[in-house]
């Protein structure tokens, strides 16, 4: 049901965290069986369920759960200005805003989990190819930095994701990516490193090469583990990402 970082486990005790796989959960069908999305019609009271046994696994309650319209973007928003009309790929809290967990969908875009040292502020990202062009992971890391958090004491989790030699992409992608993260030899179209993207991303702020970690594999190419847009289409399923401060 949830892969974990060792590195985020191994921090404050007050921290939760996790990434989902599509095991364990009641959705039937294209969803089954962990879905925790309801943006391609499954069953509400299916997601409802999978959402109950998340939290449940996770240690948190599900009313501390904060999730955000995603839109492809770079917007980094804190927990607590979170609203029905608000769109972002990145949501933070800190413990002073009292009980949080915040999450994000995905379902091949790169998932990051970040939290200090000190169990103080967590952040987590959803960072599709846009998102990535855009920098939404460095504005998670901005956005904990001006709430006095140190890039060097960051420890970050990136999640099961889509990775190179799955991800082909036209030119006109292509083109919008450093040519390290690009390969335009080994196959017949360009392929794009998304997670290297990110990886660059958050060493360029000053996160320590070694507070870095890869958690899962590749949505696309493990179909009984994860969900994947690219492989499968829409009116399939998501998995989530959270991590938070539940109290």
């Amino acid at each position: 049901m949830l892969e974990h970082a060792e590195a985020l486990s191994a921090l404050a005790p007050a921290i939760v965290h996790g990434f989902t796989t599509r095991r364990g959960g009641f959705s039937q069908g294209r969803y089954a069986t962990l879905n925790m999305g309801g943006k391609w019609g499954d069953d509400p009271e299916a997601v409802r369920r999978n959402q109950e046994a998340v939290a449940a696994a996770g240690g948190y309650a599900v009313e501390q759960l904060v999730r955000v319209k995603q839109v492809h973007g770079a917007a980094v928003l804190r927990a607590s200005e979170v609203g029905p009309d608000r769109e972002a790929d990145a949501l933070w809290c800190h413990r002073d805003d009292g009980p949080c967990v915040v999450g994000v969908l995905t379902a091949d875009c790169v998932p990051v989990l970040l939290a200090d040292r000190e169990g103080t502020a967590v952040a987590a990202v959803h960072s599709g190819w846009r998102g990535t062009v855009a920098g939404v992971s460095a504005a998670a890391v901005r956005a904990l930095q001006g709430a006095g958090v140190s890039p060097a004491r960051l420890v970050v989790a990136i999640g099961p994701c889509i990775e190179q030699p799955a991800f082909e992409v036209g030119e006109e992608v292509a083109c919008q990516f450093d040519d390290a993260f690009v390969e335009r030899e080994r196959w017949p179209k360009p392929h794009v490193d998304l997670v290297g993207v990110v990886r660059s991303q958050l060493l360029g702020l000053g996160v320590p090469p070694g507070s870095i970690v890869r958690v899962g594999g590749c949505t696309h190419d493990q179909p009984e583990r994860y969900f994947s847009f690219r492989r499968d289409g829409a009116g399939i399923g998501q998995m989530m990402s959270f991590i938070g401060l539940p109290g």
